[in-house]
């Protein structure tokens, strides 16, 4: 599932498993606990999970190649769906300077052709829970965040990523 950030470039994939185990170490990536909403005995509740990050540019070509794997979770292929959405977007130079909420530079997807917004919407529309399960803040009851507007900010990361010169390492 995507996490967004800001900068959308600082946003990350986080890789969990629904059975509540570890998923495997990955060089280069950080582990955490996150909250997920589940099944549960009365609908759906709220569970922690470790879950292993990846910045948007080191999780592109995993989500990629794992879009198409039969042994894959759904929301990994979706994601996968999504990523390969956004490199189309991004190679049409589909990108848009401006700041970030925070004030950061920032590029982000568009402008967005009344198809390509359909597409998006359609893209939206066939996420799976799992792809989205970190609730959204607050009391009452658990919520999950809009899957069209977690996509857009996954665009807008990707869009934010792309254009940049890797980070120098000595």
């Amino acid at each position: 599932m995507f996490l967004p950030g800001d900068p959308a470039r600082t946003g990350s994939v986080a890789f969990w498993r629904s059975d509540g185990a570890a998923p495997p170490a990955v060089p280069s990536a950080s582990v955490t606990d996150l909250t997920v909403v589940v099944p549960g005995a009365d609908g759906v509740e709220p569970r922690s999970v470790p879950a292993v990050l990846l910045p948007v540019h080191v999780a592109l070509p995993v989500l990629t190649r794992a879009r198409t794997g039969e042994e894959g979770h759904r929301a990994t292929r979706f994601w996968g769906a999504a990523a390969v959405h956004a490199l189309h977007l991004v190679a049409r130079g589909l990108l848009l300077p401006g700041l970030s909420p925070g004030d950061h530079d920032a590029w982000r997807t568009g402008p967005l052709r009344a198809e390509d917004a359909e597409a998006v919407r359609r893209l939206a529309a066939a996420m799976p829970p799992e792809a989205h399960a970190v609730p959204l803040p607050g009391a009452g009851p658990l919520r999950l965040p809009d899957p069209e507007r977690v996509l857009r900010a996954f665009l807008d990361a990707v869009s934010d990523t792309l254009p940049r010169s890797p980070p120098r390492r000595w």
